[in-house]
């Protein structure tokens, strides 16, 4: 009786880590997409200056790549170092000062080992997490889009 107990409750907890991966699909892409769109900002192509704010929204959309650079790896959503290559790109796209530069890669190396220390492996908040920093990052990397658009 015991042993069926412990099957039932090890086959649940399989099964919500697949509903949680399957979730986070829509918005991880969603999220990449919109990235995409950030990167080809007018203001780096014509070297322009940002603003106060929008160098703080840069480094808060670091500091969500880093963090869901974990919480996505950690819940087995297969998408390797996508998240790292997005920052990376960010970088290479937004050429930032020197200054800059270091305060973001920090801003994304600490969220990640942030999130490191408080999720080690999957949980239903490491998802919930997930999801909310997704929905963040998107909608910060459309504002940032559309103010170097218009």
């Amino acid at each position: 009786m015991m042993l069926d107990y412990v099957r039932n409750r090890q086959q649940r907890l399989v099964d919500l880590s697949q509903i949680g991966t399957k979730q986070l699909m829509r918005p991880a892409m969603g999220l990449a997409a919109l990235l995409m769109v950030s990167l080809v900002f007018a203001g780096s192509a014509n070297g322009e200056t940002r603003s106060g704010a929008s160098e703080g929204e840069m480094v808060r959309l670091a500091e969500i790549l880093g963090a869901v650079h974990h919480l996505r790896e950690v819940c087995n959503a297969n998408e390797g170092q996508l998240w790292r290559s997005k920052m990376q790109d960010l970088l290479r796209h937004e050429k930032p000062s020197t200054d800059m530069k270091e305060l973001m890669v920090a801003r994304f190396n600490r969220a990640y080992h942030q999130h490191r220390l408080a999720y080690p492996r999957c949980t239903g908040q490491a998802r919930t997490d997930a999801a909310r920093f997704l929905d963040e990052g998107s909608g910060l990397a459309q504002r940032l889009a559309a103010r170097t658009r218009g």
